[in-house]
């Protein structure tokens, strides 16, 4: 859900920078102690890797519509996945709540291997929830889907801007109605919980308990300016910054989902495009999960363009309107972790020697072959170029954030120890650097 809840982000604006912090790190399959480490054993939680998913119901480049039960029009996802150049897992739809559940969509994305995905909004307020016909057949349809579901209800109901808001004692309890239901009846549904990333304050007020909630979710979005008012800018703020505090708050113990992510690349405020904005802070979030954040098990894209909405008209966050940015889009979304597959077909890649993962570069590692490694910095924006250099050679130099990554060709190397450098540069000047000694073991 959009809202006008970016003004409460106008916080961060004061905070001071923090010294840039450097990581290597080398592509290689997470041993399955580090699998298990970074995973909760919740319903529909991937062993390893991050779903991918996305909202299309607003975007207009796709023409492939298809009109359901309910008399809604509905994007089809292959025309956005040929785009994208993947398949995504996951794809979202709005429901209020009372409303009927388009059965015949749902299905349809089920038979393509998709995990639907249900934000269920009780937008009239929490009253209407109770443990009635409705919310028993709609769990009795949603089982009927066959593959798995998510039901995200009620979410971002720390913020105003939502009638289920102001009343978390109340907001327990029906959360705890609806997630009782479809445990009992629906198998296949995980139950998502998911605050908008500010206010903060209210957030753990809202938790409905760790029985009711499966995995924990996110929204946010990332902006030039906040409600479009030029007093409260916002391109400064790095996207991860809106994901830490239900990271660290949650993480150790549910699945994390991004429930909606965007960031614009055409400014109502602005009149104008920025498209460089939304390709650093798309290459610094998707960069970011695998390196930081594993316990982020999936994430969902909102690829539409508010400008074509009557009511809001504020930011255009469609990757298939620009190219460039579907450029980038489709570079960050491309290595296998990245999944693209129902849960019990991830399992398997997970377990299986296609899955590769950007690990951290430990003091003593023995490598040999062909060994792709990259780095990782705490920036989306501005001129930054990484050095790659190995026994103080350089062996690459990236001028983009999407190109931070170099391979290591050990064929070409003695045997022995080995230091692996890199350096994060601005105006040609080092402002990080970070090395790591390895060892060369062909």
């Amino acid at each position: 859900m959009l809202t006008s809840c970016l003004a409460a982000l106008a916080a961060m604006n004061s905070a001071p920078a923090p010294a840039l912090q450097l990581s290597l790190y080398a592509d290689r399959r997470p041993t399955a102690a580090e699998r298990a480490k970074n995973s909760t054993g919740a319903r529909l939680e991937p062993d390893y890797g991050c779903y991918l998913g996305a909202y299309l119901d607003l975007d207009s480049q796709n023409k492939s519509t298809y009109t359901d039960e309910t008399g809604k029009v509905r994007r089809r996802p292959a025309p956005f996945e040929a785009m994208a150049g993947k398949k995504h897992a996951t794809y979202f739809l709005y429901l209020g709540y009372g409303h009927k559940l388009p059965l015949d969509w749902a299905a349809m994305l089920s038979r393509q291997g998709k995990i639907v995905h249900i934000a269920l909004e009780p937008n009239n307020g929490l009253d209407q929830v109770q443990d009635d016909e409705y919310l028993n057949t709609l769990a009795e349809q949603l089982n009927a889907v066959g593959g798995p579901v998510f039901v995200r209800f009620a979410s971002e109901m720390n913020g105003p801007w939502v009638k289920y808001h102001g009343t978390p004692k109340q907001y327990q309890e029906k959360f705890k109605v609806v997630a009782e239901i479809m445990h009992k009846k629906a198998k296949n549904v995980a139950m998502v919980w998911c605050p908008y990333t500010t206010p903060i304050r209210p957030i753990p007020s809202y938790y409905p308990g760790d029985e009711a909630v499966d995995w924990v979710g996110v929204n946010f979005y990332s902006v030039t300016y906040y409600n479009q008012n030029r007093s409260e800018p916002a391109a400064h703020v790095n996207p991860i910054d809106k994901l830490d505090y239900i990271y660290d708050r949650y993480s150790a113990k549910k699945p994390i989902m991004i429930a909606e992510y965007g960031a614009t690349h055409f400014s109502a405020l602005e009149n104008k495009t920025v498209e460089p904005f939304a390709i650093g802070c798309i290459a610094s979030l998707y960069r970011s999960l695998p390196r930081k954040y594993p316990r982020v098990k999936a994430i969902n894209y909102f690829n539409a363009n508010n400008m074509e909405l009557d009511h809001r008209m504020n930011n255009n966050y469609s990757v298939t309107q620009s190219d460039a940015v579907l450029k980038a889009y489709k570079k960050a979304v491309a290595p296998s972790y990245y999944l693209s597959s129902t849960p019990s077909e991830s399992r398997a890649l997970n377990g299986g020697k296609s899955m590769r993962a950007p690990m951290p570069i430990k003091s003593g590692q023995i490598m040999y072959g062909d060994v792709d490694i990259s780095a990782w910095a705490k920036v989306h924006r501005g001129d930054y170029a990484m050095k790659f250099l190995v026994n103080n050679k350089e062996i690459y130099t990236a001028d983009s954030l999407e190109g931070w990554h170099a391979t290591i060709r050990t064929a070409a190397m003695k045997n022995g120890p080995a230091t692996i450098t890199a350096r994060l540069l601005k105006g040609g000047k080092t402002v990080a650097s970070t090395s790591v000694s390895v060892r060369i073991d062909n």
